[in-house]
């Protein structure tokens, strides 16, 4: 039987969301780091040297040595890692994984998708077509990774699945 309570498994739980692009990932990163007190780590910006000195160093480490970056994290409590990975970084991804990275996908719908990711003004159309043509290339690996972790964020309109419902999935008890 599932129980209805609902709380990450242990304090030095370490989350990768990454997904589809506009599907929701930092809306609901930074939902989590408001609401429920994760460290938020948003890798496209820190990758990118934007980001506070202890956010840095943690991308920096994790360029030298996963098993460092993992341990180190998980001493800190929980944290989500917002990343839309290029495929080149495959490897990277499944090696956190297997260090106990739990990774999670988010999609849905392709249209809604783009609608969303133009609608933030910040990035050419031709980036999602891009990022999606990588995804379709690169999805048996990614769908190896995720082992069924995928929650559909993105709907017709576009409207996005309510982050105290994606937190109720991801974190159901008794599962």
């Amino acid at each position: 039987m599932k129980s209805n309570t609902v709380t990450p498994s242990n304090n030095g739980e370490i989350l990768l969301l990454c997904g589809i692009p506009g599907s929701g990932k930092t809306t609901y990163c930074k939902w989590l780091a408001q609401q429920k007190r994760f460290d938020h780590l948003n890798f496209d910006e820190l990758l990118s040297g934007i980001g506070p000195p202890k956010h840095l160093q943690l991308v920096e480490l994790l360029k030298t040595s996963a098993k460092e970056f993992v341990h180190k994290v998980s001493r800190g409590g929980r944290t989500v890692i917002d990343w839309g990975f290029p495929l080149a970084c495959i490897g990277l991804v499944r090696e956190l994984e297997q260090r106990g990275v739990s990774v999670w996908w988010f999609d849905g719908d392709r249209e809604a998708a783009l609608q969303s990711f133009t609608a933030r003004g910040d990035v050419p159309v031709e980036a999602f077509r891009i990022q999606m043509a990588a995804i379709e290339q690169g999805w048996s690996q990614i769908k190896d990774i995720v082992k069924g972790r995928t929650i559909k964020t993105v709907a017709a309109g576009p409207t996005h699945l309510a982050s105290e419902e994606i937190f109720l999935e991801m974190f159901r008890s008794g599962e």
